[in-house]
């Protein structure tokens, strides 16, 4: 099967040429039926969280209907909104009544965060009218921003990307008001034409009685933001989004203390955005700062053989990362960029063209020197961290709501030298969306080039399903080859040399119930089975699950896998050859999970596990067993501590603890605290501590390929945080890590002072 993946690649590409091409072309007047219509006003209103007489003077939008808990009917809890324009805002206005005011939750105060625990407003606008990506926004009754980038007709939700605007929310005697002034800048439409017709829903969260209810109602049988189910917004003329510049200057100071030295470090940079068309917008930066703001926490690695997903901290990287993304294979994880050096320069083109979505990025990393060289970047002096990224998206819009895409990746290092390394991966997808039907897939190319050898590889992804709101049914495939390998570019985790096939099938029910008890339920099985290309026989399984959902929001989850395993160890014996033979064991994986609801003054997370599996270390069986409890106290909605415990053992079939130089620490411990305080809601200071006994370091000692050293180390994080202006920032932190490697007591391994301020400037 691994091996017909470059018909795969043909099929999707010739299909993505043939759907562009023929792809009709999106009827901006095509109306659904509901229609909200927007005002004129040469008075806009102060975004205050008070009605204005102006709001008055406007036709109110109402009728709101329950998606959940009981699918159709009139929303018990009213809401009511209204729509103002002029030539540089979109003003809407929304009022949520409520019989008990005075207990209407508002705990949210940061930015961003979910607001599961409150009362929200949330809406979006599609500028294309064109079901497949919208603006988000939404708030609570304390006035609080979220934003985001919904795409795939509502399948995807990006909450990176911060767009600037303005709102205001306050609690009154008959319930909440919410005030938003969108900029048009802020909005990527079409300028050409004269009347705007923009998709639109909006959609209340009322906590208090788990009230879902929605302006054009998305039913229970579609995901909550999808596009097509929604409405429409009408009545703008003559506005446009302009060719928006601004600059975002920023200053830097940093002091590095590390064990016998010391260094203070004085930075500025520019980060430039700007509206080439009223659809693209080209992003600029130059000597970026992706400085020491927060830290990455501590990951137990179960699998020695796979590298650990970092999360992407970094703003240049996070906006827009929805027009990077591929169905199934990562082709692009950007914590490769800067992972070697430092970033010092880099540029994204983002938006749309037509049916086409295009995203291209380019990165330089290294030494300014290294531009000296001509032609190519690269210093024949420098070290080969010296590395060029280029990332290039293109996604075009077929039939009613589905998609064809094509990507190219790539990675070049030190072009001017003679150890010149490439590392290219290009690929094809499709997204089939029809009502509750879905049908994707995905071919992928790499290609691995140094001066030693060329490696090439393939694979491919299908997977097609059907969900409603009672059950959910998808069948997958995927397949790679031995040399298959994205490890410079994306992130896949694989064993070099090995391929696989598998092939599965996932069914779940999920019936929601609202008894006095029991808010729903619902069980899942999930049966596979693959094989490796150095293995003879097949190995399956099946990952069950079920779990029930209380009337107050928690949660009681039980988890069962049972598989059989077919492996081959040549990791094991990679300096002692010797004569191989499949291992096929059986294994079986039980969890417990309980979460309660997050959003209440003590809320608790507990999850216990244990898994009998094969030690790829020590080539032999064994169990893991582990416990992990985060315990959050928010007493007041400004502050909230929360307090965590991981504990995981590596134990051989005996029930003794596996060697630590073997596998790393066996009996890893994390313990962690993290907390929050907001002074106001642009005022704030974070911390976060931990400690692990866990940390650990590869060294090859005696001829064995495996061998750890294990110590202790705690590390910390400080950030005290002010948006002076939307957009604008400023940060003072500090970060140290301490640990006891080669040593019999804690010491500094690492500590950084660190402030930035940045300043947004609009012309």
């Amino acid at each position: 099967m691994g091996y017909r993946i470059p018909h795969l690649l043909r099929y999707l590409f010739i299909s993505f040429f043939i759907g562009i091409v023929f792809s009709p072309a999106h009827a901006q007047l095509q109306l659904p039926d509901k229609i909200a219509r927007c005002y004129y006003t040469a008075s806009p209103p102060q975004i205050d969280g008070l009605v204005d007489e102006v709001w008055l003077e406007t036709t109110a939008q109402d009728s709101f209907i329950q998606r959940e808990p009981y699918e159709g009917e009139i929303a018990g809890a009213e809401t009511k909104f209204y729509i103002l324009y002029d030539d540089k805002h979109l003003y809407i206005l929304f009022v949520m009544l409520d019989d008990w005011p005075a207990s209407i939750p508002a705990r949210v105060l940061e930015r961003d965060q979910e607001f599961s625990p409150d009362d929200h407003i949330n809406f979006y606008l599609d500028t294309y009218n064109d079901n497949r990506r919208a603006y988000f926004f939404s708030t609570n009754p304390a006035g609080i921003e979220r934003d985001g980038l919904i795409s795939e007709n509502g399948s995807k939700l990006d909450i990176t990307w911060d767009g600037i605007f303005s709102v205001a929310a306050r609690i009154n005697d008959l319930g909440w008001v919410a005030e938003f002034a969108i900029p048009f800048t802020t909005l990527r439409f079409n300028d050409d034409v004269k009347y705007q017709v923009w998709g639109f829903n909006v959609w209340r969260i009322h906590k208090r009685n788990r009230e879902i209810s929605y302006w054009s109602l998305v039913e229970q049988d579609y995901r909550k933001m999808r596009l097509d189910r929604g409405g429409a917004l009408i009545g703008m003329q003559n506005v446009r989004s302009g060719h928006q510049l601004t600059l975002l200057p920023y200053f830097t100071a940093r002091n590095i203390t590390v064990p016998a030295d010391q260094e203070n470090d004085l930075q500025a940079g520019l980060d430039l955005k700007y509206g080439l068309t009223s659809d693209l917008t080209l992003d600029l930066t130059l000597n970026p700062d992706f400085g020491q703001v927060e830290i990455d926490e501590e990951q137990i690695n179960l699998d020695k053989r796979y590298e650990i997903i970092l999360q992407e901290r970094r703003p240049f990287f996070l906006e827009n990362t929805n027009l990077f993304q591929a169905p199934y294979y990562q082709m692009f994880y950007s914590r490769r960029i800067g992972a070697q050096s430092d970033i010092k320069a880099g540029g994204k083109l983002t938006g749309k063209a037509g049916s086409l979505s295009l995203g291209a990025l380019a990165a330089y990393t290294g030494k300014w020197e290294s531009y000296s060289s001509i032609p190519g970047l690269g210093n024949p002096n420098t070290s080969p961290s010296d590395e060029l990224f280029s990332v290039l998206r293109v996604q075009g819009d077929i039939l009613t709501s589905s998609n064809l895409g094509a990507m190219y990746v790539g990675r070049s290092t030190n072009l001017g030298g003679k150890n010149q390394v490439h590392n290219r991966a290009g690929g094809v997808d499709l997204t089939v969306s029809s009502g509750q039907f879905y049908l994707q897939g995905q071919g992928v190319y790499s290609y691995n080039a140094d001066s030693r050898e060329t490696l090439t590889g393939f694979a491919g992804f299908t997977s097609t399903g059907y969900y409603n709101y009672l059950y959910r049914v998808d069948i997958y495939t995927s397949s790679f080859t031995p040399d298959f390998n994205l490890d410079s570019l994306g992130y896949f985790p694989k064993i070099p040399e090995k391929g696989t096939t598998q092939a599965g099938l996932y069914v779940d029910v999920h019936p929601l119930v609202n008894t006095s008890i029991l808010r729903s339920w619902g069980i899942s099985l999930n049966p596979a089975v693959l094989k490796d290309t150095d293995e003879i026989e097949y190995g399956a399984g099946v990952i069950s699950k079920a779990w029930l959902e209380l009337r107050d929001q928690s949660r009681i989850t039980l988890e069962i896998t049972r598989y059989r395993d077919t492996e081959n160890d040549n990791f094991y014996y990679l300096f002692r050859p010797l004569p191989l033979a499949d291992l096929t064991y059986w294994g079986t994986q039980f969890a417990v999970v309980f979460k309660s609801d997050f959003g209440k003054p003590v809320a608790l997370h507990i999850r216990a596990d244990a898994d009998r599996q094969y030690y790829f270390q020590t080539h032999s069986n064994g169990i893991i067993r582990g416990v992990e409890t985060f315990l959050r106290l928010k007493p007041y909605s400004n502050a909230f501590l929360e307090l965590g415990f991981q504990n995981r053992q590596f134990l051989d079939d005996e029930g003794r603890f596996m060697p630590n130089d073997r596998v790393g620490q066996s009996n890893i411990k994390i313990w962690s605290a993290r907390g929050r305080f907001l002074f106001s809601k642009n005022i704030f200071t974070r911390l976060f501590f931990q400690h692990t006994n866990g940390a650990e370091d590869f060294v090859n000692q005696n001829g064995s390929p495996l061998s750890y050293e294990v110590w202790n180390r705690m590390s910390g994080n400080l950030l005290l945080g002010w948006r002076f202006l939307p957009g604008s920032t400023a940060y003072i932190a500090w970060t140290e890590e301490w640990d006891r490697r080669n040593s019999s007591s804690y010491h500094s391994a690492n500590r950084i002072l660190f402030f930035k301020i940045s300043y947004l400037w609009g012309l």
